[in-house]
């Protein structure tokens, strides 16, 4: 992250606030993930450092101040304005340059250009009375609700992707009882692991069932969505591999398949 916000800078003294960047991400596997699913999240991760990048190099325009006053004047959070930007630069992603699979980490280079002008006007001044929206659930001002609504799953993904932490440590305990035994553990307990350790603001609950099947009940955002991995090709020459559904929004290059 802090090589691109430095080639940023750089682009930020061109005339018209253009700008070209180079951007590299190193991803590493967990515990029998395929290239594919690393190399997915780690262009979903390079994707998501980008825009965050985005819109830091946005909020010093006087576009976004502009807007930002605007909101003010209308008792609308700054926090709804960042949204409104976020979800009108979900478009925007580096482009493939290269892609670098070692067998245990994904290595990917791409680039990425832009107007800055151009993408600080892409959120609409707010109208003057702006229609009444639920609180529960705030559009921004002028941002169109299909959008939000995709932009609101991409914001989905990267919570789940965040929960990846439990399920690779899980994933490492499982195999190793595996090798050493030679069967798939009953339960958390057979790993020496309690409920309560997995537990935090992103896991309700973890479980496992027949055959090395690991399932987690998910908290936070993803409340009421579930993940579900297990094991296959426990026998072939690249050992155990994991394979893994869920009920949240994957779009079209999700490291999981969404199921219903």
């Amino acid at each position: 992250m802090r090589l691109l916000m430095v080639v940023l800078l750089l682009g930020w003294a061109l005339p018209a606030l253009s700008m070209s960047l180079a951007l590299a991400k190193v991803e590493r596997a967990a515990e029998g993930e395929t290239e594919q699913q690393v190399c997915a999240r780690a262009l979903e991760k390079m994707t998501q450092e980008l825009q965050v990048s985005l819109l830091s190099v946005i909020a010093a325009t006087d576009a976004y101040q502009q807007r930002k006053l605007a909101y003010r004047e209308q008792d609308l959070s700054e926090s709804l304005l960042e949204d409104a930007y976020r979800s009108q630069l979900m478009g925007e992603a580096p482009v493939l340059d290269g892609q670098r699979w070692s067998g245990s980490r994904c290595s990917l280079r791409a680039r990425y250009s832009a107007d800055v002008d151009v993408l600080a006007r892409r959120v609409p001044m707010p109208q003057t009375q702006p229609k009444a929206v639920p609180d529960n659930a705030p559009v921004p001002p002028g941002i169109d609700p299909k959008t939000w609504e995709l932009f609101s799953a991409s914001r989905d993904r990267s919570e789940l992707a965040q929960s990846f932490s439990t399920v690779s440590a899980l994933r490492m305990y499982m195999t190793e009882y595996y090798l050493s035994s030679g069967s798939w553990p009953q339960s958390l307990s057979d790993l020496g692991v309690a409920q309560e350790q997995l537990i935090d603001d992103r896991v309700k609950r973890a479980y496992l069932l027949q055959e090395g099947m690991l399932k987690l009940e998910l908290a936070g955002r993803l409340e009421g969505h579930e993940l579900t991995t297990w094991p296959v090709d426990s026998r072939g020459p690249r050992g155990i591999e994991w394979k893994c559904t869920t009920t949240v929004n994957m779009g079209p290059s999700g490291f999981c398949e969404q199921v219903e």
